[in-house]
């Protein structure tokens, strides 16, 4: 009962959205389909006694009811097709957003991992249609319920019996219902096939793995295994669609068996003089309508489990959304600096074998300090930055900052002091100079602040773009312009540099795609302004990166292997201590001679 009624507030909800005008010109509209037949049966009994009797009063009322349903039956189609473009354009519009913000909202990345979250989406992407339609139901259903209300008076007043007709309406809407129920097992069945099957699509259509796909010969692969995750679907939704199939014949002929009947009836009556030829023609007419108005309910029923389950997607989603953490805000600077105390992390969905990614960590980053990370792939690196910007929480221990639990932070006010540089960066398809700003959209439009990110990030290239800053960035897009994999990076560091008072700074391999002279001139910048900064906020400037001589300005080194700290210092103790570190830097050293 409850989640029945989070579901239709979920609707309402959407409905404000959507606007009052258009959810309500699409119900009257819709009403008219359940209106125009119970105008036609009352109609036509006036009409055909007064025609035998020659009463023209009776002719008359029977012609204005019959020609007004005959109207609305015309017309509605043509107000149905408007009212419908509009209600869609609007709900579609109101429900994608709705998606994307709660996708978008949650506070840290848990829910990425979760091969649920996966799963839930492709339903939800698939109940989209249930879900952004599914505000008529509120109003719709009613005026169904009304109409059998009112046909079942109608046909009580010529015989008990016919009361029996609209009671067809229970068992086939219990049928209905288990023909949904049946249809949606199936499909929570085929949902990781169905997911698999998009990824293929999109995959095998992308300009991105292009290349690897030609490279390897691996399009007969890919449209075989494309076919064999179709074929999975089809045969978990077979059985499943030839049993719903069945429910929803059943309950179109206890449809079939009810007009029958009550044609039966209503003949009997005429033969032993008991009805008019009126009454046969309103019997039959009321008899359709309820038959009508039976078979929308069911469909109807149908459609309020299928909106009911899209809403417990959609409900699950905003769960995931729920802003985690406290309502503290972070130090207008920091004095001391952060934190890792008895950290440990292991993923949820079972990444390295299900060990801790890191374990049972203990750091101090100091205030105003270059700080780099380094370690073979899988030491945790990658992690560690992750639990530094908030992204997830520790499984165990606490990260603080000048002594503050993160977990106790606003996650928000804590994300507005942070800025970072990703080697999984994101490639805005926007002009150059927004691609840029949104790294700090309070300074977006500052031409000079954008101008300023792009010196300091070496991205002189832009100047030679057709329409410099203004040059929109993906070949998709008119004018639009590609670029190589090491000036998108550039753009994505000039981002990372449009925030110039943060408290923590994240490199994790942000110049992976360039040459080494120019990723060392790059952070030397970097260091530049981390020091200058740090004088001024002591923000901490954290560096990952597999160039050692990137890494050895750094004021301090961490060694990371195995998800532990191994070493721990700078550059020249490091290289004194001779261990893993300074092996690790020999050997590359050696590699550039």
């Amino acid at each position: 009962m409850r989640s029945g009624l989070r579901t239709w507030g979920l609707l309402l909800d959407i409905g404000k959205e959507i606007g009052a005008t258009v959810c309500l010109l699409y119900v009257v509209v819709s009403a008219t389909a359940f209106v125009s037949p119970l105008l036609l049966a009352l109609g036509l009994r006036p009409l055909v006694d007064g025609a035998a009797g020659g009463r023209s009063g009776q002719v008359v009322a029977g012609a204005v009811l019959t020609g007004t349903s005959l109207l609305l039956t015309v017309l509605a189609p043509i107000g149905y097709r408007s009212a419908t473009i509009r209600m869609r354009e609007r709900s579609h519009m109101v429900v994608q957003r709705r998606i994307l913000a709660l996708s978008s909202a949650a506070p840290r990345l848990e829910h990425f991992e979760r091969p649920e979250f996966w799963d839930r989406m492709q339903l939800l992407k698939r109940g989209f249609e249930d879900l952004a339609g599914g505000m008529a139901l509120a109003f719709v259903t009613p005026v169904v319920i009304a109409q059998l209300v009112v046909t079942a008076v109608l046909l009580g007043r010529l015989h008990p019996m016919l009361l029996l007709v609209p009671t067809v309406a229970l068992p086939a809407t219990w049928l209905s219902r288990r023909a949904e129920g049946i249809r949606r097992a199936a499909e929570r069945r085929t949902a990781e096939g169905r997911r698999l099957g998009q990824h293929l699509f999109e995959l095998v259509t992308s300009a991105s793995a292009g290349k690897e796909l030609r490279v390897y010969g691996l399009r007969e692969e890919m449209l075989a295994r494309h076919r064999d995750a179709h074929a999975r679907v089809h045969r978990g939704m077979e059985s499943g669609l030839l049993r719903s199939t069945a429910a929803t014949a059943g309950s179109w002929l206890l449809f079939a068996a009810a007009y029958v009947g009550a044609l039966a009836l209503v003949l009997h009556q005429v033969t032993v003089g008991a009805a008019s030829t009126g009454d046969v023609a309103l019997a039959l007419g009321l008899a359709a309508a309820v038959v009508g108005g039976a078979g929308q309910l069911a469909d109807l029923t149908g459609s309020a489990l299928r909106v009911h389950t899209a809403a417990g997607h959609y409900r699950w989603l905003q769960a995931q959304a729920v802003a985690g953490g406290g309502a503290g805000r972070p130090p207008s600077r920091l004095a001391d600096g952060i934190t890792l105390s008895d950290v440990s992390f292991a993923y949820e969905s079972g990444q390295q074998g299900g060990r801790p990614v890191l374990d049972d960590i203990t750091l101090r980053l100091p205030a105003g300090a270059v700080v780099a990370i380094v370690g073979e792939n899988g030491a945790g690196k990658t992690t560690l930055v992750k639990l530094l910007a908030g992204m997830y929480a520790p499984t165990t221990g606490r990260v603080l900052l000048d002594g503050m639990d993160l977990a106790e932070l606003d996650p928000d006010a804590y994300r507005a002091r942070l800025t970072a540089g990703f080697q999984d960066f994101v490639r805005f398809e926007l002009p150059v100079r927004e691609s840029v700003g949104v790294g700090n959209l309070a300074r977006a439009e500052d031409g000079a602040a954008v101008d300023a990110a792009l010196a300091k990030a070496g991205a002189e290239f832009v100047h030679r773009l057709p329409r410099g800053v203004d040059t929109p960035l993906g070949t998709s897009w008119e004018g639009g312009v590609d670029l190589s994999g090491g000036q998108w990076q550039k753009l994505a560091m000039a981002r990372a540099m449009m925030r110039t008072a943060p408290l923590l700074a994240v490199l994790d391999e942000p110049a992976s795609a360039l040459d080494p002279q120019t990723e060392h001139a790059l952070f030397e910048q970097v260091a530049q302004d981390a020091r200058r900064g740090g004088e001024a906020d002591g923000r901490v400037t954290v560096l990952v990166s597999h160039r050692f001589s990137t890494v050895r300005m750094a004021d301090l080194i961490v060694v990371l292997g195995e998800g532990r700290v191994l070493e721990l210092g700078s550059h020249t103790a490091l290289m004194e201590k001779d261990g893993l570190y300074a092996e690790l830097y020999s050997l590359q050293s050696r590699a550039y001679r």
